[in-house]
């Protein structure tokens, strides 16, 4: 895992596949306790680091960082957990390695997911929620098939289709 205050955040690509120095919006991540403000974070950072299927490096360096915070803050929302979901699912599609040398920290950060999830085990959980904590979930145990079906039932008519075939 590369830090915050590295340089190297300036060279990474997102899902856009042009630079996007992701660590700016983290570092306010980290930083902020508006929810207003972490709601506008979170919504850029779906937008930059994922786009139609694309993800880039700073998608996945990024990925670590939004645990911790989520950890560290107590900002378990379905924002949090489907765009880790998204990233990691998209990384077994047609888009770039992690490099070696980084594979093993952003596998390990997902070691975390579960505790983020049980953390949520008192609040109430709507549909879309449960698809993303249950998707990052699957994810974070390897189960990316799984990871991908199960956000796409954040939607009742699909999860309503997928019942009647099923």
């Amino acid at each position: 895992m590369i830090q915050l205050n590295d340089p190297k955040w300036k060279e990474l690509k997102g899902g856009y596949q042009t630079p996007y120095d992701a660590s700016i919006a983290l570092s306010r991540l980290e930083e902020t306790n508006s929810s207003e403000e972490v709601d506008d974070i979170l919504a850029e950072l779906w937008d930059e680091l994922h786009h139609q299927g694309d993800v880039g490096l700073a998608s996945y360096f990024a990925v670590p960082h939004l645990i911790r915070i989520a950890r560290d803050k107590g900002i378990i929302s379905s924002n949090v957990l489907g765009l880790i979901a998204v990233i990691e699912i998209q990384r077994h599609k047609k888009n770039p390695q992690i490099p070696k040398e980084y594979l093993e920290s952003y596998l390990n950060s997902f070691n975390e997911i579960p505790e983020l999830v049980d953390s949520a085990k008192s609040r109430e959980w709507d549909l879309e929620f449960t698809a993303a904590a249950l998707s990052a979930l699957a994810a974070s145990k390897g189960q990316i098939k799984i990871a991908q079906a199960v956000l796409n039932f954040d939607d009742e008519d699909v999860l309503d289709e997928f019942l009647e075939n099923y």
